[in-house]
């Protein structure tokens, strides 16, 4: 699936969770808020008409006058003709009733209910006590929508409470307010889900646009060409992206040009160099002069010097060229270590070197690769041994990792190249030996990298422990 469609895809869903859950919770809490608007409107009124009531009493006691039964009946049948946010009302609809201080109904502007005990209503009851009287209750106990909602208020004279006046308002009455309230909430809903569903196809498309410049400007380079970088206004993570694969272009183009001009040199210069080794042994048999004999042993010494010195570079620019390694096998370290004895083993006898195996590890390793390593790691180790020493080497494997430790009796490496012996052309002069090319454990550094491992380098008492991980 294509990227912009993956963004799409997950915007739409983010938006449509998102706009559910909102949605939700505004309907839900729509119909509440208008009941508590409600609710608060009738406190005000009930309240007031209380104090109307009140202004009536005398002696303390509560007294419906005619002309207030006849204000109140009027009230009741008065039609308003109002529109109220394109609702039109043209009846009241507010139930009211009025109970003396026993809970005896002495008004009910309905005509249906005077004369009856209304004390143990929570509207009355609870307004008689002192307390804020409020009730909810259906007029048709199987339908929800009959439900009325009643708000009571005191009447006081002269502080003595001598009735409660009581306001109910129908549900019903409420409902198209709330049934609105919810068509105008989804209605804009949905436009703001639409409005921001587009601005998410604008911004999944401006995204994809420039991640396909990207990935066009990426295969081409992967082909071989040479396109300009594409360039970005918005300095953003395409942006560094660009740069980054720019600056991974030209860096790639600069090993491979540094390997290719060292498989060159080698190729070029492996001729030449047998010419002058050959030349040299030629000469050495010829002459008889000590001084010229030193000569023609330099000459031969210095050819095979520059010879094994390009067969190292060669060796170091075709590892770093490998991507990835070929499928590991195990393999035994014991021949590894044999074959290597006996191809060393003239500079062995001439140190008096012993070589000594702790355990038969079997690796699981790339054979090329990890023999060019560990003969490497061995030719280190041996340069730097004292003559009559122990070459330790030392296999270890845990599951599919593994690797050998190489321990050296010999001088020890100063703390400032500890970090460095493993850089290219970066070398120590070993004691009575000419200083080496610092491409040995370059090399074997780069095999640890190419098996996931690592390559450390320790200082003992009285030598050097070099440990291989190979993954």
């Amino acid at each position: 699936m294509k990227l912009s469609r993956q963004l799409l895809l997950i915007f739409f869903l983010v938006m449509g969770l998102v706009s559910w859950f909102t949605m939700d919770l505004v309907l839900g809490e729509a119909k509440p808020l208008v009941r508590q608007s409600a609710e608060e409107t009738l406190v005000d009124a009930a309240n007031l008409l209380a104090e109307i009531i009140a202004s009536d009493a005398g002696e303390q006691r509560l007294t419906i006058t005619p002309d207030l039964r006849a204000a109140l009946q009027r009230y009741a049948d008065r039609s308003p003709a109002a529109s109220i946010w394109g609702l039109n009302k043209n009846r009241t609809d507010t139930h009211i009733y009025v109970t003396d201080a026993r809970g005896v109904v002495r008004f009910d502007s309905q005509g249906m209910n005077e004369g009856e005990d209304f004390s143990q209503w929570n509207d009355v009851l609870l307004t008689l006590q002192g307390k804020y009287g409020a009730r909810t209750t259906r007029s048709d106990p199987d339908d929800p929508t009959s439900s009325v909602l009643y708000v009571a208020a005191p009447i006081r004279h002269d502080g003595t409470l001598i009735g409660v006046v009581t306001l109910g308002k129908p549900g019903a009455s409420i409902q198209p307010f709330v049934a609105q309230a919810e068509r105008r909430l989804i209605r804009y809903g949905w436009m703001a889900l639409t409005v921001c569903l587009l601005m998410g196809v604008g911004l999944a498309w401006w995204i994809s646009r420039r991640v396909g410049r990207l990935r066009a400007y990426a295969l081409a380079v992967a082909e071989g060409g040479r396109p300009a970088p594409p360039r970005f206004r918005v300095r953003d993570e395409i942006h560094d992206l660009a740069r980054a694969v720019t600056a991974m272009r030209r860096r790639l183009e600069e090993r491979s040009r540094l390997e290719n001009h060292t498989a060159m040199l080698t190729h070029e210069m492996k001729s030449p160099l047998a010419a002058i080794r050959g030349a040299g042994e030629i000469l050495a048999e010829e002459v008889s002069d000590p001084a010229l004999h030193r000569l023609t042993d330099n000459v031969v010494h210095e050819s095979q010097r520059l010879s094994d010195l390009l067969d190292r570079m060669l060796a170091l620019a075709r590892l770093e060229k490998l991507e990835s390694l070929p499928p590991r096998r195990d393999q035994a370290l014991a021949p590894l270590l044999e074959e290597w004895r006996r191809s060393r083993q003239v500079l062995l006898d001439g140190k008096q070197l012993v070589v000594a195996l702790e355990g038969e590890a079997v690796l699981r390793l790339d054979p090329d690769t990890a023999r060019l390593a560990l003969f490497n790691l061995l030719d280190n180790g041996l340069r730097f041994a004292d003559a009559g020493s122990t070459l330790v080497v030392a296999g270890w494997r845990d599951g599919d990792s593994g690797g050998v430790t190489v321990t050296n009796h010999g001088p020890r490496i100063p703390d400032y190249a500890l970090e460095r012996v493993s850089e290219r052309f970066y070398s120590l002069p070993a004691p009575g030996e000419e200083k080496s090319s610092g491409l040995g454990l370059a090399m074997v550094r780069e095999v640890a990298e190419l098996h996931g491992g690592w390559l450390r380098v320790e200082n003992l008492d009285h030598g050097v422990r070099v440990t291989l991980c190979l993954g």
